[in-house]
């Protein structure tokens, strides 16, 4: 399969694929990843809620990057809080560095934002630190999975909208219906910013790398024996359906299944996003690591 990243390092088999989701321009693919001896994450950036750029890139990649080098600059004995802390700096940094202070301030929707899980070998301990909808398997399990409270609120609200539309005008195309779902969560959008980011008082907050201190309840921390893992997975919410092997060719199976069975996003597998002609439902990654230590 073309684009999938195969690496070996000892003791490990490594495959990542990161695919966005304009099928016209894959330069446009705000997620990433990271693969190195000790250090696997996948990057998920938060769609922009505004068109701008900055340093040519969007405010997601923006971010995407920034996070990612962290991880290639860091100690894999790194993580958890301190990880975020030195995410949540780094990107303040660049911020600073490139003269956008004083527009995200004014427009806090303009902020660079992005949602991580890693895994990093420590020793003999396989370190986990989750921030945000990124899931993680070990061993065929997921062992995180998070769902924002505002994004199911907002399917909610999107599916609604576009069913009214439908039951108005049975002829309507799904080109439209996809626009009016749109529209329809648009101020949601940017009230998920200012209201939400990193909000431990609210229901609805949720923790993200947006350059404000991210609260200790949004960071999730796991530890496992590293003798005791067989496979890892990562994989950004692009992905809907989890298949049963711990092999991308199978992932990407799963996907693609759930692109036809329902690329609207508003029956069996609701959501905020859609595919159509020229875009998948999302930009989507996938990290899958064997361990073959002996």
């Amino acid at each position: 399969m073309l684009g999938i990243l195969r690496k070996k390092f000892p003791g490990l088999e490594i495959e990542a694929l990161s695919i966005g989701k304009r099928k016209n321009d894959p330069s446009l693919n705000e997620d990433g990843y990271v693969v190195t001896n000790n250090t696997f994450a996948v990057i998920d950036g938060s769609a922009p809620r505004v068109d701008l750029k900055f340093d040519g890139k969007s405010t997601a990649r923006f971010a995407t990057d920034v996070v990612r080098n962290v991880f290639l600059t860091t100690s894999p004995s790194v993580n958890g809080r301190e990880l975020v802390s030195s995410i949540t700096k780094e990107l303040n940094r660049e911020i600073n560095k490139i003269g956008i202070r004083n527009i995200i301030k004014k427009t806090k929707e303009a902020c660079p934002a992005a949602l991580f899980t890693s895994a990093r070998i420590v020793g003999d301990k396989m370190i986990i630190t989750a921030l945000g909808d990124v899931s993680c398997r070990l061993n065929g399990k997921v062992i995180h999975v998070y769902n924002f409270e505002t994004e199911k609120l907002m399917t909610i609200k999107r599916i609604h909208t576009m069913r009214n539309a439908k039951k108005k005008n049975p002829s309507i195309s799904d080109e439209e219906l996809q626009g009016i779902g749109r529209l329809a969560m648009q101020e949601d959008l940017k009230k998920q910013v200012g209201n939400y980011f990193n909000n431990p008082n609210s229901e609805l907050g949720l923790g993200i790398i947006n350059g404000d201190p991210v609260p200790d309840k949004f960071i999730k921390t796991y530890t496992f024996d590293l003798k005791d893992i067989k496979t890892l997975e990562l994989f950004s919410d692009g992905y809907f359906i989890l298949p049963d092997n711990a092999e991308i060719k199978s992932w990407e199976k799963a996907f693609f299944a759930g692109e036809k069975e329902d690329p609207l996003r508003w029956s069996k597998y609701p959501a905020v996003k859609s595919s159509s002609k020229n875009m998948f439902s999302d930009d989507r990654t996938i990290v899958v690591v064997n361990l073959t230590r002996k």
